[in-house]
């Protein structure tokens, strides 16, 4: 998570914090100078000091707001998948690629879902990580967080390092419930694209999510994906 959002909501827990012990008489409040008070008084003053104090906060709203409205668009109009992987990463992944992917991952998967395919659906939430796209990363992170709590199907996981150590640092326990397996040339050979544009990231990684011990236990469904990706993990390492 980048340090300035860290930064951000230490403060606003702090001034939250500082605001409750105040009315409760715990701290005194530090007085100033009411003549250098500035109260907001227009529309655009008032809009100006809300902005000032909670910039960040209604950005991460607006932006997991958007995520989840796309997200729910697209389960009611997206076709049946057996299970989701998702594509964590630190670079930006040319679109195209994503069908490779899923082509890719079916081949070592099978039927879930009784309808006689192997249908694998690849979600991207890779984002590029540079300073001032705050907005962007939050987003992806939103996206992430979103799939992690509300899709049993979402087990599969394909990222770079510093996705698999976001990932792994949600909980003590650990995210996963396999060592990362690198990804090797014939997964590149099958992905790649036509130029050096659509070339995927290196080093990058797969494995599946631990079931165990979260919401997702006793979800029929994410069982099931659980039981299917695993395998997938245990065919892709024998090949190497």
């Amino acid at each position: 998570m980048s340090n300035k959002i860290i930064e951000e909501q230490r403060r606003a827990r702090e001034e939250k914090i500082n605001t409750i012990k105040a009315k409760q008489g715990l701290i005194e409040i530090e007085k100033t100078d009411e003549a250098a008070v500035i109260i907001p008084k227009t529309p655009k003053e008032k809009w100006q000091n809300y902005w000032y104090h909670f910039k960040w906060h209604t950005i991460g709203g607006i932006a997991l707001i958007a995520v989840l409205a796309v997200m729910i668009v697209q389960c009611a109009s997206r076709e049946s998948y057996d299970f989701i992987t998702i594509l964590y990463t630190r670079s930006a992944i040319e679109s195209g690629r994503m069908e490779k992917i899923e082509e890719y991952i079916e081949q070592y998967a099978e039927d879930i879902d009784g309808d006689g395919k192997v249908s694998v659906e690849v979600v991207d939430c890779s984002f590029i990580e540079t300073n001032g796209n705050l907005q962007t990363t939050q987003a992806a992170m939103a996206k992430v967080q979103a799939m992690i709590a509300a899709e049993p199907k979402a087990v599969l996981y394909i990222c770079d390092d510093k996705g698999f150590n976001d990932l792994n640092a949600i909980v003590a326990e650990g995210f996963f419930d396999a060592e990362a397996l690198l990804l090797d040339e014939d997964f590149y050979n099958a992905c790649e694209g036509e130029n050096d544009f659509e070339k995927l990231p290196e080093g990058l990684k797969i494995s599946y999510r631990r079931i165990n011990e979260t919401l997702m236990e006793k979800d029929k469904t994410a069982n099931k994906v659980y039981d299917v990706c695993k395998e997938v993990y245990e065919k892709l390492s024998k090949k190497q």
